[in-house]
């Protein structure tokens, strides 16, 4: 582990159990993804867990993503990536990883990071109204499953938001329950051109407090909107996480060989190859 790294931000996952320590060996239990949490993520595709992160580890992720956007070579070169050094901890946060358990595998070994990226914007700036996915899919790298009482969601994107949200005002919008739709799929290309005007009556959207993860279904039909949120910027993270057993994104180049080496040795395992017998031998 590097050893700038904050000891606050410094979770190493116990391998083969469901539990975290953080540097100063206290024990940390991931957070289980509550049954009702299941019963709103089940149908709507999308769930909003207000306040996660305190006010301590939200400033400590603006600075390092402050720094990554505006100098990155004032960053040691393992640090060079959004959830690197100081915000490495977002990779496996505990109340993330008993939803991923839930939604992906229980075998926290069997969850990949396969993609992340930044969204930084302000009401000066333009954001494309660009609407994807949507409707049932049965290619293994989006499936969205129900099945003897378990979710299955292969890829599941994580938004920490790291300013506040206001409802309507340049959150992520997305088409309740169209992770389910049969009637209407992207993938068939049957998906009407009048759904997904923004005021079509389809879209929906949140709000929310910095430092709460939004955690959505790949799915279910997105898009980004124009900020235009006068107060505040937009300043989120954007992790794709999937399956070990297939993957979508070509990795980022951010997360390269050496970002990947800098980071705690039980986070390197969310960026192993996809194929499963080789990543036991």
């Amino acid at each position: 582990m590097h050893e700038s790294l904050p000891l606050l931000y410094s979770f190493i996952i116990l391998r083969n159990t469901n539990r975290v320590l953080n540097a100063d060996m206290t024990d940390v239990p991931f957070h289980p993804m509550t049954r009702y949490e299941q019963l709103i993520f089940d149908p709507k595709g999308f769930l909003v867990i207000p306040s996660v992160l305190s006010e301590t580890e939200i400033q400590t992720v603006r600075n390092h993503m402050d720094n990554y956007k505006r100098d990155p070579n004032s960053l040691p070169e393992p640090h060079r990536a959004p959830i690197a050094g100081p915000a490495e901890f977002l990779i496996d946060h505990p109340r993330i990883m008993g939803i991923l358990q839930t939604l992906i595998d229980p075998d926290h070994e069997r969850i990949l990071l396969e993609s992340v990226f930044t969204s930084a914007r302000s009401i000066d700036d333009s954001e494309p109204w660009r609407p994807h996915v949507g409707g049932t899919n049965v290619l293994p790298s989006f499936s969205y499953r129900h099945h003897n009482g378990r979710i299955y969601s292969a890829m599941t994107r994580v938004v920490w938001e790291l300013n506040e949200v206001v409802k309507g005002k340049g959150g992520t919008c997305l088409v309740p329950g169209s992770h389910k739709a049969n009637t209407a799929s992207a993938h068939a290309g049957d998906w009407r051109q009048e759904a997904d005007d923004p005021d079509s009556g389809f879209w929906g959207t949140y709000d929310c407090p910095p430092g709460s993860p939004v955690v959505f279904s790949e799915a279910v039909r997105h898009t980004g909107a124009a900020w235009t949120h006068p107060d505040d910027s937009r300043g989120a993270i954007l992790i794709a996480d999937n399956h070990v057993t297939v993957r979508h994104h070509e990795p980022k180049p951010c997360m390269n060989s050496t970002v990947i080496g800098g980071l705690s040795e039980s986070r390197q395992g969310f960026f192993r190859d996809v194929w499963v017998l080789g990543n036991k031998r």
